[in-house]
């Protein structure tokens, strides 16, 4: 169901949990399925019509993005999109549809029980890593007490009317630069998506992107692309 990959200390969470102790998470009223609560995504996110491109919390909130993307490669997480950061949040059991093959999930922070489910089965994740497939598996969070926070690194589902492109950030003065393969624009973006900067000019491209009807209007911003490649 789930299978432990890695040991952590707790102090290989001390910057993300200083990040997040500064500025919590806001609410996330937008998870149908597993439940309200402070839940956001970073990286990675599909959006109606448009391809994949970044989720807006990576740019509100660069210096943690920054920080889960250290984390990744200290620790060899490589094969993923986004990264879900959860504070407290009890998750209802669901199934994540919009996610592909296996995710890498462990939880830190201070909190006693609070175990994932997997179909019945408890893991016990606290500064332990485990591997699973939350598209396949039902799964869910058990009652805790504390401050139980947990990262899901995980790959989204890509649409079928895209080729995957890859993007890469990096934490600068003035914001977030975002480079990409779709276009190969490099783009300094500020906290609220805007481009305060350009230091490479989109590329002219023969296909172009289509909002559906049912497309709203924070999604219409940047157009951008999508794979992210771990790293900032």
């Amino acid at each position: 169901m789930a299978t432990l990959v890695r040991e952590h200390a707790p102090d290989d969470f001390a910057e993300i949990l200083a990040e997040l102790t500064r500025k919590p998470l806001p609410v996330n009223h937008d998870r149908r399925v597993a439940g309200t609560g402070r839940s956001q995504a970073f990286g990675l996110q599909r959006r109606w019509s448009y391809i994949p491109f970044l989720g807006r919390m990576t740019w509100q909130r660069p210096e943690l993005w920054a920080l889960l993307l250290a984390f990744a490669r200290k620790f060899d997480i490589v094969d993923f999109d986004a990264v879900q950061v959860n504070d407290s949040y009890k998750s209802a059991p669901h199934r994540d549809a919009g996610n592909h093959g296996l995710s890498y999930i462990v939880g830190f922070g201070d909190y006693v029980d609070g175990e994932l489910d997997v179909e019945g089965t408890k893991y016990d994740i606290r500064h332990r890593g485990h591997v699973f497939n939350g598209s396949e598996l039902t799964h869910s969070t058990c009652d805790f007490q504390g401050q139980r926070y947990c990262l899901v690194f995980f790959k989204i589902v890509w649409p079928a009317k895209f080729v995957p492109y890859h993007i890469q950030t990096q934490l600068v003065e003035d914001g977030l630069l975002v480079s990409n393969t779709y276009n190969n624009e490099e783009v300094v973006l500020d906290r609220r998506g805007k481009v305060v900067r350009t230091l490479k000019e989109a590329e002219p491209r023969e296909y172009v992107l289509r909002l559906s009807r049912m497309g709203q209007s924070s999604r219409t911003g940047h157009p951008g692309p999508g794979v992210i490649l771990p790293g900032i």
